[in-house]
């Protein structure tokens, strides 16, 4: 008899005990770091939260079990068919591209000894992110991805989100007045004001505006932040809109060099470049090629987050996809450079051609009888005025089932990619590989000590207590001793049940005449209570955990992000 013939994965020595397979419960190693869930319910559904106390992270797992996450995950998928024959082929061209668009505009020589066939053999550990000024939290996960990925030996690519509509041309920064305001918002814009469309189409219209947002930037943060990052951080800016000329560029570029000015060992790649390739394209027909029943995994998949979470909104998490008249609704968006506005994706399988058509201007046709041709065409049918991208869901599967060995989520990626598990075990036939997930919570430096909010429920108790407990004034304000001392023995010989009708009555009345000499005391209290929550208004302001990086000191997030890191070495 023949001896049995290992597996991909057997030959890989992917052994699956159940410290690879995450079975453990997995525990922070790092001083300030949070590791948990604080919620499972009860369909399986984890809510991550990210932290409130400034200076702590959010990690689940623990970076120390980063890299058994990563070997799990690589023997979890060395023997699925469809994506041996796809990753191999998508992760060259994913180095090779991400290679020369990052080395257009900062070195990559930690990566200059190696062929492209070599690195794409490494563990590849990848995050993503829209190209936004974020707050310093979701920064703290591209420190983190670049620690990984020098920890576990491997490549740390970071996909730029450029197919998400944007947010807007300006941020919100918090600025400090020295009257009794304290702290509120200046909206500071980078450019004119523009519809929302995908970054990827966000021109610079206004190119003062563009090249004064870091000195207005930092006149506004300058009473709380002596040296924010701005500055250094437009000079990048500056020089990358000169070569892009589109926004979400410019902002993609300038974080990413200023990443490698602190010793980051990251590459970047823009979801649209992705989106062009031929593997790109035979993800993309793998799950076309059999929508409908792609449909009921998806659908089924957000059904199930909404029945687990008690939401109503047929629109949350994600809105299911739709049917109408043979034509299947995908997870994709169709939009180009004449007409920017994203519309959904409707596929019509018809023999063996492959309509694929926004329903309105857009449509193309496939032949999907040979699946290598197929994709083939597909991909070069994809130009500036046909714009295939995949939505969100769609994204971080490709990432995680092709392209990485490990994917790192913060808290709402995380939140909503357990959809995409449910997806893939269904629609795949296969465990997912399993994610990190990373946050942390970094706040500026209020110049003042005050806690508004207990202030305030110090104030409101003192408030009522004008009303129906007016004695306790008695030792500031003049009162009339002798019912202060009728009400003290009318509460010491408390009436019977069922005769204290007049015993309440008498009480209430004494109340209110004491409470009628404190009315002058009442003012000044709701006086001090306006105050108390202009305050806490103020401290709202500062505390937050959702400031862009930008106004933040440089020194101050390293020495954060390195001490929650576990001392890694990210500053030069």
């Amino acid at each position: 008899m023949n001896p049995p013939i290992a597996s991909k994965s057997e030959q890989a020595g992917c052994a699956h005990d159940e410290r690879a397979s995450g079975s453990e419960p997995i525990t922070a190693a790092s001083e300030g770091v949070a590791s948990g869930i604080d919620v499972i319910h009860a369909l399986g559904f984890r809510d991550y939260r990210a932290p409130r106390e400034d200076g702590v992270a959010f990690v689940e797992p623990a970076l120390d079990q980063a890299l058994p996450m990563l070997k799990a995950n690589r023997c979890l998928l060395a023997d699925h068919r469809l994506f041996e024959t796809i990753r191999q082929s998508a992760r060259k061209q994913l180095i090779r591209d991400a290679l020369k668009y990052t080395s257009v505009y900062r070195s990559t020589d930690w990566l200059s000894g190696d062929e492209v066939d070599q690195l794409a053999e490494r563990p590849i550990v990848m995050a993503g992110h829209q190209p936004a000024l974020f707050h310093a939290g979701v920064w703290f996960k591209n420190f983190a991805l670049s620690h990984v990925a020098e920890q576990t030996g491997g490549i740390a690519v970071n996909l730029v989100i450029d197919n998400d509509v944007t947010s807007g041309s300006s941020i919100r920064v918090p600025t400090w007045n020295s009257d009794a305001s304290g702290a509120s918002y200046a909206n500071v814009p980078f450019d004119d004001a523009v519809a929302r469309v995908p970054y990827e189409q966000t021109t610079i219209r206004n190119r003062e505006l563009f090249d004064s947002f870091d000195e207005r930037v930092k006149t506004f943060i300058s009473p709380l932040v002596e040296n924010p990052c701005v500055d250094r951080l437009w000079h990048h800016a500056r020089a990358a809109v000169e070569r892009c000329g589109i926004a979400g560029c410019a902002l993609a570029q300038a974080r990413h060099g200023l990443e490698g000015e602190l010793g980051l060992k990251t590459l970047e790649l823009p979801l649209g470049v992705l989106c062009r390739t031929t593997a790109f394209a035979e993800f993309v027909l793998s799950i076309l090629s059999e929508l409908p029943r792609f449909h009921r995994c998806y659908n089924g998949a957000a059904v199930q987050y909404r029945e687990a979470h008690g939401i109503r909104s047929t629109a949350h998490p994600v809105p299911n996809l739709a049917e109408q008249d043979g034509w299947f609704e995908a997870p994709l968006w169709i939009y180009g450079n004449s007409s920017t506005a994203r519309r959904p994706v409707w596929v019509r399988l018809s023999d063996d051609q492959l309509v694929i058509s926004d329903r309105v201007e857009r449509e193309i046709e496939i032949d999907i009888r040979f699946p290598k041709l197929a994709a083939e065409k597909l991909s070069s049918m994809i130009t500036p005025e046909f714009k295939l991208r995949p939505r969100a869901l769609m994204t971080t599967m490709y990432a995680r089932l092709i392209l990485s060995d490990l994917f790192m989520h913060g808290i709402g990626g995380a939140k909503y990619d357990q959809l995409s598990d449910r997806i893939i075990k269904s629609f795949f036939m296969v465990e997912p590989p399993q994610f990190m997930v990373m946050s942390a919570t970094v706040k500026l430096q209020s110049p003042t000590d005050s806690n508004g909010s207990e202030r305030i429920k110090a104030l409101q108790r003192q408030l009522r207590d004008t009303r129906y407990q007016p004695e306790r004034f008695a030792d500031s304000v003049e009162l009339d001793a002798d019912l202060i001392q009728r009400k003290q023995f009318l509460l010491e010989n408390m009436a019977p049940r069922g005769e204290r009708s007049q015993w309440h009555q008498e009480i209430t009345d004494i109340n209110r005449r004491l409470s009628a000499s404190l009315d002058e005391r009442r003012r000044q209290l709701m006086d001090e209570l306006a105050d108390a929550r202009r305050q806490a208004s103020s401290d709202a302001v500062v505390n937050s955990r959702e400031h862009p990086f930008c106004v933040f000191s440089l020194q101050h997030l390293q020495q954060q992000f390195q001490r929650l890191l576990g001392g890694s070495e990210t500053n030069r």
